[in-house]
């Protein structure tokens, strides 16, 4: 065995699934100098984690991938509740969401993964397929990370940050020491990817029935052809053969009045007690974790993978400004600080979920199954598809912090129609997970940019211009009126006002997004006190 010494990185990405991929583009968005690599020699060409949501779908959308994932996939804009004798109990209809994608999107993760490697590819990273992790040596900032190839050849990488998305079995977290707490549930996850035809329900549709017997039947589409069906058994998984899978889904499709369904053949089937299990810090020292590496979650919910990739998301920008020294080591503390009750949160919603759909105690289990019907009133309708989408992750606001009715600190920036000098302006991939955007709203006929000018110097200041872009917010009536119109590359046009109304925002509010499109911080005409505060926690 040779061992080769290899020049020094700031970024090692262990892992080159959805995870792994999304922070490697981002990283790259950023000009950090990354590798990326993966123990095995191929990715897994099966569907597994098929559903994406309008969250994830936002952060595709920094990184210029998300109108291809729109195209090899199918958008599933409602979710449709049934009985097993075939009565509706409730519809969530994501197609309410504000935003460019109100549905979930289902695409095999073996599409994903394609997608976000081409991507990768055109940012000039290479993934170095078979190719493991061995152990990591610590020194100072340095970590002196061993290779094995799967020839049997070794090398050394030195590089400034690890992050591990490498999988329920990290071989980083392994390294770490990094306690893994959980459990596996008793019941028996049963899933096939199958041909089905006479389905009298429509195709692009989610479709869940909830079984009598406590378990649950769910179908997905994946190209209105072939169809992923979902239940659960009371048999031990190692029990559980091809043979089952496909008499037990007859069995549960007569049980819900579907007798003339015809299944065909399968191109994928999986049995599995599904597990949930969460690690104690998602970072030590210079090492990350991100994805299943840090909390592996039940299936149930559909959230886990992308919960891991809105992980790669948060740490991409984090890790970008304090590898050019424009935010201080605190700052990455806030991954943790801001992902592992995200994770929590999400566990506890899938128990909530596990006890709905095969609770062993009957009366509990009606009881949650009965919330499906309140999805027919508008507040817990409004609240379940915040939940569905992503879009009800929040972090902590800061004492002291200026709100706005639809606008905080620390939760999603909602989406805004603004108009710039040469069309519609793309909040998000002006963000790209790499820079903050700064918006000040000025009132109906004020074109004083001296509005935001202090914050703008603090921002230039510390951030650097790579790092922010700033804009003024007009009001006017029309984007494309003769006179009064504002011109240059850092003037927006909010027409009627409409956006700032809808947002509850006030003439002179500056308004920072960080690079993730979450709300950093919101300041109003009387002080910029809440600016610099934002500013001083990045650099501490």
């Amino acid at each position: 065995m040779t061992t080769v010494d290899t020049p020094e990185i700031e970024v090692l990405v262990v892992g080159a699934g959805p995870v792994g991929l999304t922070l490697a583009c981002a990283l790259a968005d950023n000009d950090v100098r990354i590798r990326i690599i993966d123990k095995f020699e191929h990715w897994s060409p099966l569907s597994k984690a098929m559903t994406l949501t309008p969250r994830t779908l936002e952060c595709f959308h920094m990184l210029g991938v998300a109108a291809e994932c729109l195209q090899s996939g199918i958008m599933s804009r409602r979710i449709n509740h049934y009985t097993q004798r075939g009565r509706t109990i409730g519809v969530a209809d994501l197609a309410e969401l504000e935003g460019d994608y109100p549905g979930l999107l289902q695409l095999s993760q073996s599409d994903t993964t394609g997608i976000l490697d081409r991507a990768a590819a055109e940012r000039g990273i290479t993934v170095e397929r078979g190719r493991a992790l061995i152990d990591i040596e610590v020194d100072g900032d340095s970590h002196r990370c061993s290779l094995l190839d799967a020839d049997g050849r070794t090398s050394t990488v030195t590089a400034r940050f690890v992050v591990g998305a490498d999988g329920g079995r990290s071989r980083v977290r392994q390294i770490i020491g990094a306690d893994f707490d959980g459990a596996e549930q008793d019941e028996t996850f049963i899933m096939a990817d199958i041909e089905m035809s006479g389905f009298p329900h429509h195709a692009h549709e989610r479709h869940q029935f909830w079984l009598d017997e406590g378990t649950f039947l769910a179908v997905l589409p994946i190209d209105g052809r072939m169809f992923r069906l979902v239940s659960t058994c009371r048999v031990a998984s190692a029990e559980v053969d091809e043979e089952f899978v496909l008499r037990r889904f007859s069995e549960v499709l007569s049980a819900v009045g579907l007798d003339a369904v015809v299944l065909g053949n399968p191109y994928w089937i999986s049995r599995f007690n599904p597990r949930q299990f969460i690690a104690d810090s998602f970072r030590s020292q210079g090492i990350f974790l991100a994805g299943d590496a840090a909390h592996v979650q039940s299936p149930i919910g559909a959230q886990g993978l992308n919960t891991g990739i809105q992980d790669s998301i948060d740490l991409a920008w984090k890790l970008a400004l304090v590898l050019r020294a424009k935010a201080g080591d605190a700052l990455l503390d806030s991954y943790h600080d801001e992902r592992f009750p995200v994770a929590q949160a999400l566990f506890a919603y899938n128990n909530m979920l596990s006890e709905r759909v095969f609770g062993r105690n009957r009366w509990k289990r009606r009881r949650l199954r009965s919330q499906n019907k309140r999805l027919r009133r508008r507040a817990y309708h409004t609240a379940e598809i915040a939940k569905l989408s992503q879009f009800a992750v929040s972090y902590p606001a800061p004492a002291g912090s200026v709100v706005r009715s639809r606008i905080v600190p620390g939760r999603r920036m909602p989406t805004c129609t603004l108009t710039s000098a040469s069309g519609s302006f793309d909040l998000l991939r002006e963000l790209g997970a790499r820079r903050h955007v700064v918006m000040a709203f000025a009132g109906a006929h004020d074109t004083d940019e001296s509005l935001v000018g202090q914050a703008l110097e603090k921002y230039r200041e510390r951030l650097g211009d790579d790092a922010f872009r700033a804009y003024t917010v007009h009001d006017r009536t029309s984007a494309g009126q003769r006179f009064d119109r504002p011109a240059g590359p850092h003037a927006l046009i909010d027409i009627a006002g409409r956006c700032r109304d809808r947002l509850g925002l006030q003439p002179g509010d500056v308004v920072v997004i960080r690079p993730d499109g979450y709300v950093g911080a919101i300041a109003d005409a009387t002080s910029l006190a809440t600016l610099d505060d934002y500013l001083d926690r990045l650099f501490v």
